[in-house]
């Protein structure tokens, strides 16, 4: 998803609804706005059913080639 699809998105929506991650295993999690960040990451390089599809540009394990800049949202907990 890009910035100007989660845009048009969160614009259907009440400017005071909570905006919330899916959590670790189970449940959600708040977001902290000073832990959304543009980070570098390498896309479809998750193989495990556990694992992201696309992990940090710094991990150097096999898997995923194409390296891209996301907007990267971190839960509160995590």
């Amino acid at each position: 998803m890009t910035v100007q699809e989660l845009s048009k998105l969160l614009a259907k929506y009440p400017g005071d609804m909570r905006v919330v991650v899916d959590g670790y295993e189970d449940g959600f999690d708040d977001i902290e706005l000073d832990r959304v960040l543009v980070r570098e990451i390498r896309l479809d390089a998750g193989s495990k059913c556990w694992e992201g599809c696309h992990r940090d540009a710094r991990d150097t394990r096999e898997g995923g080639n194409q390296i891209v800049n996301a907007l990267v949202i971190h839960r509160a907990s995590g």
